[in-house]
């Protein structure tokens, strides 16, 4: 028999918040940031590269993961919109507004008078990854956002990410234990990996989601964590300092008479 389960894995699309342009607090940042996460259209990322085994994600949290909310009460509002029972990519209009409230109407940088440009550090190599990458250049032109691709070999990539040089990256996260605070920890302040070498490669800082994060990670699951969990994933929906991504769905085939 064939069993798919969607893995408690994250891949996402992140911001270095460090950075001078799309990192930051204020309004206008956060726009340029969920403008961005509109654009990019993850179910058409699943469907061509995926074949579609994925799940696009509305937060950090893997299904299957206690604090996970399926259905309409689980979408990303700031990115979709729930129509006619399901859910729906915001249109580019939504997102073209976004950037013209960040200050970048058209895509046009105001200090250069041409489309913005910005950069995604990675280290891609391969036919497979030219692939992906034309496709992620896709995504930004469809703001007029001239998307360079500064690709290197992993060790001078780390250092760009250690040293916070790095201004927008991919990554992926894979579940060590089944609980919401292994998916939410990646946003913690404390784990920050330019100032403290930890896990929250963004270098995302939020008191309110800091102090959250304290309150929920030991507490046992039911109402009470759950209530906490959503005002969490609320917080980065707004801040938007990653684009959520996917989950990928684990395909596995075995015999019949294979049990647990």
């Amino acid at each position: 028999g064939l069993s798919t389960s969607v893995a408690s894995s994250i891949f996402y699309f992140g911001f270095n918040m460090l950075d001078d342009v799309v990192g930051g607090y204020s309004e206008k940042a956060s726009k340029l940031r969920r403008a961005i996460a509109i654009a990019v259209d993850y179910e058409e990322y699943i469907s061509i590269f995926l074949n579609g085994r994925g799940v696009a994600g509305q937060g950090p949290i893997a299904p299957g993961i206690f604090g996970y909310q399926e259905g309409e009460s689980g979408i990303n509002r700031e990115v979709y919109n729930w129509r006619n029972g399901r859910m729906q990519r915001r249109p580019l209009e939504d997102a073209r507004r976004l950037l013209a409230e960040a200050g970048y109407a058209d895509g046009i940088d105001p200090n250069t008078g041409q489309p913005l440009i910005l950069y995604l550090d990675t280290t891609g190599s391969g036919p497979e990854s030219k692939a992906v990458l034309a496709w992620w250049r896709k995504q930004f032109d469809k703001l007029n956002i001239q998307l360079v691709i500064r690709n290197t070999d992993y060790n001078r990539f780390r250092g760009k990410m250690s040293k916070g040089t790095a201004q927008m990256y991919s990554y992926g996260w894979n579940a060590d234990y089944p609980d919401p605070e292994n998916f939410l920890f990646l946003l913690y302040s404390p784990n920050s990996k330019v100032e403290h070498k930890g896990e929250n490669a963004s270098n995302y800082l939020n008191p309110e989601f800091d102090e959250l994060f304290n309150r929920m990670k030991n507490m046992e699951n039911g109402p009470e964590r759950q209530t906490i969990i959503d005002r969490m994933v609320e917080i980065l929906r707004w801040d938007a300092p990653w684009v959520f991504g996917y989950h990928p769905k684990a395909f596995s085939l075995h015999h019949a008479w294979y049990h647990n």
